[in-house]
């Protein structure tokens, strides 16, 4: 719905404010701007959309956990004034602030290292101060931060993110919470989060301010979402890779693997500015979107890298370093072992070459049937191919469902348990092995998907629902799960299937 629509279709005639225009709209509220009569101030007035509204359980928890977010005073924060209901509309009243948003900064292009690192500082401080006070975001995207006139940026959008995360958020206008451009592997999973989730969507966002696109694209949201737990971390291009530890640390799948606070962040950036190679800091980024704007002035650019030379780093602990250090290591040679497609034995029996077959010189003596069809000489090379491709595909397999959860299971084509029992029919196409392994991918989606679905975690049951259909379009028992989705999205009350067996 977009502010015109709601302007013209539902009663917004708040006492105490003067709408005088739109200014944002999204898929849960619309933004105008405002006139707080009473102190005739300016303000952002935020107006939920009327579906969100209706539900009863969020009406509830938006009102009290957005009085608590009302009290959390910091400079890289939005400060909310007041939050209400009025005739059934449920708004919040904040701050407004015209700087414009980071969306708008990376789709311009031009961003300097150096305002980049600022940028991730005060978001990280923000976080860290909201994290302190048992607040979760949920939400850390660029369209929610904002710039004030001298520069700095803040954090929009606390309480409305915190309220959305009730026992029923994952049905609510058929959306989870987050956005899957920026959201967390636990959230993709539907599962409880912590701080060190908006860490990890901190991640994405430096990430995309430095490249300018986020760090997984794929035609639908619950393929970005999936691609979040399954993908490795991204790896930034050469100009910016002294800067990957800071990526690698935020988006790492583990949130016990990433920085436990923002502080800790904003201490390692500082130590790696520190060493950071002659100019990198200087150094503006030339990623731009079709349609950018020009870019930020030098001067500008100089100033913030006065802010990152002049800060005081507090310490990070020494024994992370280290522990950090084996752990990548560790990781990488685990890594190696398990995705490295095993190489098949030599085999044992020589290939028979054309002296070894009968000559045509010595005919048959016997009639065979007609039905008799002559053994095909064996193509030791594609059998050695064949088995190679089965190794690679068990051991993927293997991999995806007991180390790290849907990793490499079906993507990416090449590269995935999936992929090569597909490589393996296409030479092979009867082949039992290869057959059992992409039955075993889609039980896979089975379970996963069933499990969701009786969590009641709709949109998750979903996304599980169109991976598994993309590997068998027609699979009886997930097009069963898929119909239920269908039915509690619509509000009605599904019918699940009984517990796929287990494979």
């Amino acid at each position: 719905m977009n502010a015109t629509v709601l302007l013209t279709s539902v009663d917004i005639n708040i006492p105490g404010y003067r709408i005088l225009s739109p200014i944002g709209e999204g898929g849960m509220a619309s933004v105008f701007l405002a006139v707080q009569e009473s102190l005739d101030r300016e303000v952002a007035l935020k107006v939920m959309s009327p579906v969100l509204a209706a539900n009863t359980e969020f009406a509830s928890r938006f009102l009290t956990e957005g009085k608590i977010t009302a009290k959390l005073q910091h400079p890289n924060l939005v400060t909310v004034y007041d939050i209400g209901s009025h005739a059934g509309v449920y708004y919040l009243a904040a701050e407004y602030i015209p700087g414009g948003t980071l969306k708008e900064r990376i789709s311009q292009g031009g961003l300097s290292v150096a305002h980049i690192l600022d940028i991730a500082t005060d978001i990280a401080q923000g976080l860290d101060f909201a994290h302190e006070k048992g607040f979760v975001h949920r939400d850390v995207k660029p369209g929610n931060v904002l710039f004030r006139k001298d520069g700095r940026v803040v954090l929009a959008d606390f309480g409305i993110a915190k309220a959305m995360d009730g026992s029923n958020s994952s049905t609510v206008a058929g959306s989870s919470i987050g956005t899957p451009d920026y959201m967390s592997p636990e959230q993709a999973r539907g599962e409880p989060v912590d701080g060190r989730s908006d860490l990890y969507s901190l991640g994405t966002v430096l990430y995309e301010m430095l490249t300018g696109t986020p760090p997984y694209q794929a035609g639908d949201p619950f393929t970005v979402a999936l691609m979040h737990v399954t993908h490795p971390v991204p790896a930034l291009p050469e100009p910016y890779e002294w800067l990957q530890p800071l990526v690698s640390g935020l988006m790492a799948k583990d949130a016990a693997q990433r920085y436990n606070t923002g502080a800790a962040f904003v201490d390692a950036l500082h130590k790696l500015v520190e060493a950071a190679p002659q100019g990198a800091v200087l150094q503006e980024t030339s990623a731009r979107k079709a349609g950018g704007g020009g870019r930020i002035a030098a001067g500008a650019a100089t100033q913030q890298r006065t802010r990152i030379s002049a800060r005081q780093s507090s310490g990070r602990p020494a024994w992370l370093w280290p522990a950090a250090g084996v752990g990548v290591f560790g990781a990488a040679v685990l890594a190696w072992w398990l995705l490295t497609p095993a190489t098949a034995p030599p085999s044992q029996s020589q290939p028979q070459g054309p002296a070894a077959q009968p000559t045509a010189a010595t005919p048959a003596t016997e009639t065979l049937p007609e039905s008799f069809q002559m053994p095909q000489p064996v193509d030791t090379a594609n059998q050695d191919e064949v088995d190679r491709l089965l190794n690679a595909g068990d051991k993927l397999y293997e991999y995806a469902t007991q180390v790290e959860v849907g990793r490499k299971l079906d993507y990416p084509d090449d590269d995935s348990a999936l992929g090569y029992y597909r490589r393996v029919l296409a030479i092979d196409p009867e082949n039992a092995r290869a057959r059992a392994g992409v039955a075993s991918v889609v039980a896979f989606y089975r379970s996963y998907a069933h499990k969701a679905c009786d969590r009641g975690e709709w949109v998750q049951c979903g996304f599980l629902v169109r991976k598994g259909l993309a590997v068998d379009g027609e699979d009886p028992y997930l097009r069963q799960l898929q119909d239920a989705v269908a039915t509690a999205e619509s509000g009605g009350t599904p019918a699940l299937p009984a517990a796929p067996p287990s494979s």
